[in-house]
């Protein structure tokens, strides 16, 4: 598949899934997207599942934060988020990532990533240079669950931690 039929299916399954606008996927796909950082499934040339490895800084740490994962809703049961989100977790490993961040967007995805052992719930904030929303849409509500992979980073309950693009 072309870098650019690449780029539309992704923003294809992207408006399916989550119904964000043209706008909100654009704004990612020009100023975040790139082709390392996606891991993703396809079947007869298409696209069916997909996440995102964002790199981001917390202080000097550098953290891998699962965004946008997604599967075709035809697609689903089958174990393809399942896959891409253990492929991430050990790609995030072997890139020297301290920690592997998401934001679930409610109790049953939390329970889903705790399977893969993200635990906690700590209040991020992201700062990036054209203040694109990674998280919930709602800043009050960005609670993310983590696999500390350094021992040395820090994050708190109690307080929220920047991530830093």
């Amino acid at each position: 598949m072309s870098e650019e039929n690449r780029k539309k299916e992704i923003a294809a399954l992207w408006k399916e899934v989550f119904g964000d606008s043209d706008e909100f996927i654009n704004t990612y796909m020009d100023n975040f997207y790139c082709i390392g950082n996606v891991l993703s499934i396809e079947h007869k040339e298409h696209l069916i599942s997909m996440l995102h490895i964002i790199p981001f800084t917390i202080k000097d740490y550098k953290v891998a934060y699962i965004y946008a994962v997604a599967t075709s809703p035809k697609e689903r049961g089958k174990g393809y988020a399942s896959l891409l989100i253990e492929g991430a977790i050990k790609e995030a490993k072997e890139r020297g990532f301290s920690a592997i961040l998401t934001i679930p967007a409610n109790k049953g995805i939390r329970d889903y990533y705790s399977t893969f052992g993200f635990n906690g719930e700590f209040p991020v904030k992201f700062e990036n240079r054209v203040d694109f929303d990674f998280g919930t849409g709602e800043k009050d509500k960005d609670i993310a669950m983590a696999i500390f992979l350094d021992s040395c980073i820090e994050m708190h309950t109690d307080e929220k931690t920047l991530l830093k693009i």
